[in-house]
C-alpha cells in the first residue's frame, strides 16, 4: 500500500479540497496521513472517514503581517518535526504541501533526501495574496522575500498541482513565478458533489419570493462583498423588491454591515451569520442569481455551487474564471465597479429568458469540471510522480521522460 502524508496550514476536515483530496486517496487504496492546524476543542490525533489527522497546537488568526509571521514559522517547525518523526515509521512515498504558504514544502527536506516525492497543492499564490491583503507594491521588500520563497518552492516541488485553470497570458505569469507546464497539472476545486447537486433539491426548494441575489462564503475585504453592497442602492429603483442573502462570516463582517447600516439598506440585505455547508444548496437554491465580486484574480469555488446548482451567475471579469466559462455563460462585470455590477444585475432582472440560457449553458460546461473526472486528473499526479521513470525537475522549464498514461483513466 502506498502511503502519502498531506500538509496544510488550516483546519481539517473544515477545508472541502483537502478533506475531498484525502478521502480520494483512501478510496483507491492509499494510506493517508494529515498534518494540519488544531482548533478549540479538536483532538490532536483521530480518525476521519480512513484518514489519520496529525493536529498542532497552532490556531489561524487573521490579524496583521507579524501574527502571519509567527503563525507560518511556528506550524513550519512543529510540522518539519512531526512529518519526520512519522516518515521514519511510515515512510511515505509521497508527500503533498498544500500552500499558502509556499515555503512549508521546505519542511519535507528530509524526506525528500531519502527517495520521497514532493508535490506542491497550489491554491493560492502568497505574493499576489499579500500585495491584495496589505495594499503593498511589488517592490515592497515583503513581497520580494515572497517571491523568492515561493519561486525557490517551486523550484523544489517534483510537481505542482494547480487548484485552478486560465488562459495563455495567465500561463505566461505562471512560467514567471517558475511554475511550467511540463511539471504541473490542473485539477480544478469543484465542490462535493453529494452536497452541491440539483438532483438532491426539490422543486419546492426552489420556489421563493420577491427577487433575490445571494453571495457566499468567508467574509474578507478581498472578496469584495462591498462592490454588491453598493450596488443595492442603484438597483432599487427597479427592483423595489430586491433582497440580497450573504452568507457566510469572517473578519470583514462588522464593516459590511455598518456599511448596510449606513446606507440605510438593513430591509434588502440580509447577513445569516455562519451557516453548516450541507445548509448552503438551500440558500442558493431560493436565490437567482449568484455573484461573484471578488478583488482577486483566483477561481472561488462558489462559482461552481451555484453553476452546479443552475443558478445564473454574475461573475467580476478575472481571465482565471473566464477561461472556466465564457460569456454565454456566466454574465461578467469590471471588477470593483458597482455601476457596472448594478447593470449586469438590472439585465438579468427584466430578462429571465437570459438568465435561463446563462446557467444551462454553464452547466453543461461543468460536466467536464465535476469531481466525477477531476479526481482522475488528481490520481494522475501521484501515479505519475511514483513511477521510476518520472524525473523531477531539470531547472529548465522541461521534464524528462513524462509517463503519459497511468492506469488511472476517464
Amino acid at each position: 500500500m502506498k502511503r502519502v502524508c498531506i500538509i496544510r496550514h488550516a483546519y481539517y476536515p473544515e477545508k472541502p479540497p483537502t478533506k475531498r483530496d484525502a478521502e480520494t486517496l483512501v478510496s483507491h487504496g492509499y494510506e493517508v496521513d494529515v498534518i494540519c492546524l488544531r482548533d478549540k476543542g479538536e483532538k490532536s490525533h483521530e480518525i476521519l472517514n480512513g484518514v489519520n489527522i496529525y493536529r498542532q497546537p497552532i490556531q489561524h488568526r487573521r490579524l496583521g503581517a507579524l501574527r502571519y509571521a509567527f503563525e507560518y514559522t511556528a506550524f513550519f517547525t512543529m510540522a518539519s518535526l512531526k512529518l519526520s518523526w512519522l516518515f521514519l515509521k511510515k515512510r511515505y512515498q509521497v508527500i503533498e504541501v498544500n500552500a499558502m504558504p509556499e515555503f512549508l514544502i521546505f519542511c519535507t527536506i528530509i524526506p525528500r533526501l531519502l527517495g520521497t516525492k514532493v508535490t506542491l497543492n497550489l491554491l493560492d499564490h502568497s505574493p499576489t495574496m499579500f500585495m491584495q491583503k496589505f495594499k503593498v507594491r511589488k517592490n515592497h521588500v515583503l513581497v520580494r522575500l515572497l517571491e523568492l520563497s515561493a519561486r525557490a518552492s517551486f523550484r523544489y516541488a517534483q510537481h505542482i498541482i494547480l487548484r485552478f485553470r486560465t488562459n495563455q497570458d495567465g500561463y505566461k505569469d505562471m512560467t514567471k513565478w517558475g511554475v511550467y507546464a511540463s511539471k504541473s497539472s490542473v485539477v480544478l476545486n469543484v465542490p462535493n458533489e453529494e452536497i452541491f447537486s440539483a438532483e438532491s433539491l426539490s422543486p419546492e426548494d426552489y420556489q421563493h419570493d420577491n427577487f433575490q441575489i445571494i453571495t457566499h462564503g468567508s467574509l474578507l475585504e478581498q472578496y469584495g462583498v462591498q462592490t454588491l453592497i453598493q450596488a443595492v442602492p442603484l438597483l432599487l429603483p427597479d427592483i423595489p423588491e430586491l433582497k440580497v442573502e450573504i452568507v457566510g462570516d469572517g473578519e470583514y463582517h462588522p464593516h459590511l454591515e455598518q456599511m448596510v447600516q449606513d446606507m440605510g439598506l438593513k430591509e434588502h440585505v440580509h447577513f445569516t451569520g455562519f451557516i453548516p455547508m450541507e445548509d448552503i444548496p438551500y440558500y442558493i437554491a431560493k436565490s437567482d442569481i449568484g455573484v461573484i465580486s471578488i478583488l482577486i484574480s483566483m477561481v472561488p469555488n462558489k462559482l461552481f455551487e451555484y453553476v452546479s446548482l443552475n443558478i445564473p451567475v454574475v461573475s467580476s471579469d478575472f481571465p482565471a474564471i473566464q477561461a472556466c466559462f465564457g460569456k454565454d455563460m456566466i454574465m461578467y462585470f469590471e471588477t470593483g465597479n458597482e455601476k457596472d455590477l448594478a447593470r449586469c444585475i438590472l439585465e438579468l432582472h427584466r430578462d429571465p429568458a437570459r438568465r435561463i440560457a446563462l446557467s444551462t449553458s454553464a452547466l453543461t460546461a461543468y460536466q467536464d469540471y465535476r469531481w466525477a473526472k477531476q479526481q482522475y486528473e488528481y490520481l494522475k499526479v501521484f501515479e505519475k510522480v511514483t513511477d521510476h521513470k518520472y524525473n523531477h525537475f531539470d531547472g529548465d522549464g522541461e521534464d524528462t521522460k513524462t509517463r503519459q498514461e497511468g492506469r488511472y483513466a476517464k
